[in-house]
């Protein structure tokens, strides 16, 4: 399908994008000229902000790639905003120690893997082919605890991701977000990934608190997403951009639909407007 051009006349002063699915594809690559429309925006005075499940040790390597090395990031589904140059936190919202534990336990005993995320390193009970995996993904090492619930109860978590096959967690996932409702945010980022943070936790929340700091308002905000976990962040942007790749609910809750293959001809298309309405 074509990609949808912005709507005429209009003007961001923020583009957040997603990485896993969106700026990078299925593969983990970036999508081929990425970076230098970042640039672009950039040099039109539009800031770009990278907004990622991902921890921030993890996410701040693929900004790099991407060419965004300054500036504020949204890491760990929005628990985390931190400045990329220093690695300084200027927001960070933890789970509650109790309620990881108990998070921790019940996945144990459905016989699943699950990481646990403290102090931006990535702990598991077992180093099995999940946490090897996962770890090979996102380039970080592997820190083994003997007993994880004790763990996140004496160090709460910043988030938790249980990892499963695609099918087990397409099963579980409706279960575990009852399991939690009112009490955990749990989302589904990718197929074999779910997701469990403090209940406060979204990416739309940390983008209204960072835009609020910065003097920026939502109407003129673009957010760039894939995934379920991206739903409320394109809901709540000015301009709602979805790439065309993602499921029909997250297609249905963005404004545009654009191809991944797309993805740089309307951010050029952006930093043109931001251009000449300068």
């Amino acid at each position: 399908m074509p990609a949808e051009p912005p709507p005429a006349g209009f003007r961001a002063d923020l583009v957040a994008a997603d990485l896993d699915g969106t700026l990078l594809d299925s593969a983990h690559r970036i999508t081929p000229g990425i970076p230098e429309a970042l640039a672009e925006l950039r040099a039109a005075g539009v800031e770009t902000v990278v907004c990622t499940g991902r921890m921030f040790r993890s996410a701040r390597l693929v900004a790099a790639r991407l060419g965004v090395r300054e500036g504020p990031i949204v890491c760990y589904q929005g628990a985390m905003v931190a400045e990329l140059e220093s690695g300084r936190e200027l927001r960070h919202v933890r789970m509650d120690g109790d309620l990881a534990a108990e998070v921790v336990r019940h996945v144990g005993h459905l016989g699943l893997h699950l990481n646990a995320y403290i102090d931006d390193r990535l702990y598991v009970e077992h180093v099995n082919e999940w946490a090897r995996r996962y770890a090979e993904h996102v380039e970080v090492s592997i820190h083994a605890v003997p007993d994880l619930a004790a763990e996140v109860a004496a160090r709460p978590p910043t988030k938790l991701v249980l990892v499963a096959a695609a099918g087990d967690v397409e099963r579980l996932a409706p279960e575990l977000h009852a399991r939690w409702d009112g009490r955990v945010y749990v989302t589904r980022s990718q197929a074999e990934y779910l997701e469990f943070a403090d209940v406060s936790v979204r990416k739309s929340v940390a983008l209204e608190w960072l835009c609020a700091g910065l003097g920026l308002h939502r109407e003129r905000v673009v957010a760039l997403g894939d995934g379920m976990n991206d739903v409320e962040m394109l809901r709540w942007a000015g301009l709602g951009v979805a790439v065309a790749e993602a499921t029909a609910p997250v297609r249905a809750a963005a404004d545009l639909v654009v191809p991944r293959a797309g993805l740089t001809a309307f951010l050029e298309a952006l930093a043109l407007q931001g251009r000449a309405g300068a």
